[in-house]
């Protein structure tokens, strides 16, 4: 009776979609609730602006039951280009795991610095850095810290110095994200702005990091 209750007590984080369409709900809801109003805007350099100090209120604008499922497939639409770059990008990163590529090419680059052990931390940190400004990765790299553990301790590091590896070369290249399709490019995207500008700037954080 214990371990039901407990298993009863515990909370389960709600299916993806079971969130995204409750937001949908709430944003709906909303229409009734907040007075509708918006800012002016203007195109300038091949984007869209907002005029400062020009709110203004408009007529209601009501979501109805229908306004609620159409907006699923108008969404995807007028995003249909992030949608579909994040796909195949997500492809590729499964294309990748799935070959065990990366798994390769770990073990390649530590056989070819056999004799030189000192260098496997500057090189794979750079290898997962590059992996968390190119392609996002972030948590999807912990389960490679089970192969870099074995690995250092083998040549003579301890455990310590294997988890670091990963989550301080990932965490570095995420954090600069010259190329993250999941973080810069959406972003960048919603803001009209052309997909990677300003790369140049953050690849010299990168190699601060």
């Amino acid at each position: 009776m214990e371990m039901q209750t407990e298993k009863k007590g515990r909370f389960k984080v709600p299916h993806v979609y079971v969130i995204l369409f409750s937001v949908i709900i709430i944003g709906a809801i909303c229409t009734y609730i907040i007075p509708a109003g918006e800012f002016d805007r203007i195109e300038q350099d091949g984007r869209t602006i907002v005029v400062p100090g020009s709110y203004h209120e408009i007529p209601e604008n009501r979501t109805t039951i229908l306004n609620v499922f159409e907006s699923i497939h108008k969404g995807m639409i007028a995003t249909a280009p992030l949608i579909f770059y994040i796909f195949i990008v997500g492809g590729a990163f499964g294309i990748l795991r799935a070959t065990g590529a990366i798994e390769g090419a770990v073990h390649s680059m530590a056989k070819k610095i056999a004799g030189r052990e000192q260098l496997l931390i500057p090189v794979l940190m750079t290898f997962f850095a590059l992996s968390g400004a190119m392609l996002g990765l972030a948590e999807e790299t912990i389960p490679y810290i089970t192969i870099l553990i074995p690995l250092a301790v083998l040549i003579g590091f301890d455990s310590m110095v294997g988890t670091a590896i990963v989550l301080l070369g990932t965490s570095a290249g995420f954090t600069a994200a010259f190329m993250n399709p999941f973080t810069v490019g959406i972003a960048q995207g919603i803001a009209e702005l052309p997909i990677f500008s300003g790369m140049y700037l953050r690849i010299i954080f990168f190699v601060i990091f």
